[in-house]
Order: C-alpha cells, then structure tokens, then sequence
C-alpha cells in the first residue's frame, strides 16, 4: 500500500539536518545564499566628500550676499572629474569645476549647481547664496566604518551584494547550498537535439525538473541519463553521489520489468525510508539513505516527476537549507468547471488559481506536459472523493 504523503515527507525530515558547512564565494555566486556570519564596512562608503552634481565647489562665505543683481565672482582654479584625487586646494575668491561623484576640494564647503551660473573665461558668476553644506555628500554618509552590514543567517539579496561590493567586498562567506544531482533513467531516453530513433523519447524530465529546482534558487547536477541495466545504475549512482545532499532520479521505480531502483537500492546497501506512497500520480516514488547522501526516486511519467519532486523534496531541501521559501504553501479556492472522475487514491490534479477562482485543464494524464502550462497549483484531492463539481471548494498546493 506505501504511505502517506505526510509519513513519506515524516520519513524524509527524520533524517534531515540542516546544512552548517560555511564556504567562501564570489559575490557572483552568493545570490540567495545565507550568510554565515556577520560583515562588517572595512571603510566609509562614500570613502571621502563628494559632490552629488555637476558644478563648481567653493566657501559659502565666498557668496554669502550673492544676489542676481550682485552676483559672486570667483575665479575658477581647477576642475575635477569623478576618481580624481582632490589635489587642488581652494582659497577665498576661488572655486573649481566638478563633476557628480568628484571629491570635494580641501577648502570647500557647498557646490553650486552649473545651470546657476555663468562662466566667463577663468571666473565663475553666482548670483544665489548657498548655506555651508548644500549640495554636499559626506564621508559615510551611506555606510560608516565598522557598520554591521550582514548578520549571520541573513538571505543575501541583490542589494546585501551590492552593498558588500560597494564597500570593497569580493568574496562573502556563506552556508554551502545543497548539493542536487538530477539522473534520468531509461533505455528510450535521447537528448534534446539528437535525431529521434523508433521507439526513443526525448528526455524532458531533465530539463523540467532541473528547470523548477534552479528556478527556486537551487543548483543542480545534471548527470548522464542512465540504462536501465541495473549493475550499471548501480555503479552510476555509487560513483556520483559522493558529495551529494540529494540524488533525484525519474524511471524505473514501479513494479515492470524493467523497474529496477527498487533492487538497485539494495544492491547498494542503502537504506530504504519508504517505496510507495498513497497518491495519485506519483505513486511508487521510492526514498534511501545512501552515505549520508538522500536518494530520491520518482516516476519517470514527467507531470508524476515533478509533482512528487514538488510534495517530496521541496520539504527536505526547506529542512537542509532552512529557506523559508521552499516551503510549500498551501490555500483554497473554487472550481469554476468539474473534474468528472473518482478519486479513490488521494490525487493531485494541474491547474490555475486567480482569485480563488480554480480552472483545470483538459488533460490530467501522468505522462502528459502540454497541459501543465500556464498551471499555478495542485489541487489535492482527498482519497474517497466522488466526482467534483463546479462551484465545489478544493484545498490547492500553489507551485
């Protein structure tokens, strides 16, 4: 019979911890990874005064009483652009030119914006006065040395590796992510690509199933697909978990002729946590323990791969990464059209949820992928469940 959805997803936890290894990456590598320590600004950011405009830098004294009938005339004794380094040192009557993001001149104390002024030679016209510090950005302003600017256990965004980069940061030290391999089983499978012999299918679950993990922010391992000899898949999985978290595998797990996972686990002596769970599709999806590594096997029927994939391992990488964001999430909604069979198993069914409003697609067969576009969830339905009709409320898994 198998079990449960909850005792699989039960089973799976039992043996699950977190992942703790800290590893050091480029910030290029880091998006959405978690911080393992606190970071610190080695420095000011901005490192120095700066000016946030184009236009000429002077003493306020200079043009304490300028009016446009009485404008302040200085003479113009430099000019500076961005990354230059403010050699030049400004005196009473004196001004230079600047450009946004330029430092600001020792002796300086306000910019004056270039559409105020007038230029005529070497002597600047200025027929507004300006207060100390107008128009003026301070050292540290954004970011003061010695500021906290992560703390362990932080998601890093886009904006903490902006920030890091900013301050001089290349590298940031992070939790490992977990390590995923993706192997796909089957003597039909051909790659994308490749002329379609008789009796071969292209291998989709690759790219959906790695698709779907990467676009929640996790890496995959993208092995060779495998044979369906045993001895050979065994070896394969043998040589290429080394180093995994989580093996999924699609193929070869029901009761066919050719369905050897189940004895491949046994070949390799790894221990099973569960073969067969009550749900429809998906059902003889097969969990082990194998060297510390989880090996996952699913149903090599692409829509049963990903919605096992989706019920199975989004739970156990939550429980290994602590991403709040794998976690599955859950609500209601209304059928606004019937689905006419029995559900005698527990089964998940495609379709999209707007406004709590539920539509279904034509086709819910296993093997069938056209139909999932455009789906947003899973509506669960119950085991014992007679036909539903439209209007009925349904719980949904949202993907």
């Amino acid at each position: 019979m198998g079990v449960s959805l909850e005792q699989a997803v039960s089973l799976l936890l039992e043996y699950a911890k977190p992942i703790d290894e800290a590893i050091t990456l480029p910030l290029s590598d880091a998006l959405g990874l978690v911080a393992a320590e606190d970071v610190c600004s080695p420095i000011d950011n901005p490192p120095f005064d700066r000016s946030p405009l184009d236009g000429f830098a002077l003493r306020s004294a200079d043009v304490a009483d300028a009016s446009p009938q009485s404008p302040a005339r200085l003479t113009v004794v430099g000019e500076l652009f961005a990354g230059d380094a403010p050699g030049v040192a400004v005196t009473s009557g004196q001004a230079v030119r600047i450009m946004t993001g330029a430092a600001i001149p020792a002796g300086c104390d306000c910019v004056v914006r270039q559409e105020d002024v007038s230029v005529e030679d070497d002597v600047v016209a200025i027929p507004v006065s300006l207060s100390r510090h107008q128009n003026y950005c301070f050292r540290g302003e954004d970011i003061q040395l010695g500021q906290r600017l992560i703390s362990a256990g932080d998601r890093l965004t886009y904006v903490h590796l902006g920030i890091l980069a900013s301050v001089g940061f290349d590298t940031v030290t992070v939790i490992r992510p977990p390590r995923i391999g993706l192997l796909c089983t089957g003597d039909e499978l051909i790659p994308p690509g490749k002329p379609l012999a008789p009796g071969k299918i292209y291998n989709s679950n690759e790219a959906l199933l790695a698709g779907r993990l990467e676009s929640l922010g996790l890496s995959v391992t993208r092995l060779p697909a495998a044979s369906d000899a045993p001895e050979v898949l065994a070896a394969q999985i043998a040589a290429q978990t080394e180093g995994l978290d989580l093996l999924i595998t699609t193929g070869g797990v029901s009761v066919g002729a050719r369905d050897f996972m189940p004895e491949v686990m046994d070949m390799l002596g790894a221990k099973r946590l569960f073969w067969g769970v009550n749900l429809k599709p998906g059902t003889p999806a097969l969990a082990s323990l194998y060297r510390g590594s989880f090996l996952l096997c699913l149903s090599g029927n692409p829509f049963a791969a990903i919605t096992t994939m989706e019920l199975l391992a989004r739970p156990l990488l939550t429980a290994l990464t602590g991403w709040q964001e794998l976690e599955l999430c859950r609500t209601r909604g209304v059928l606004q059209m019937a689905f006419p069979k029995n559900s005698g198993q527990r089964r998940l069914i495609r379709a999209k949820i707007h406004g709590g409003a539920i539509t279904l697609p034509e086709s819910h067969a296993s093997g069938q992928l056209f139909s999932m576009l455009d789906c947003n969830c899973l509506v669960d339905i119950p085991a014992g469940t007679p036909a539903l009709q439209s209007g009925d409320e349904a719980d949904v898994v949202l993907l």
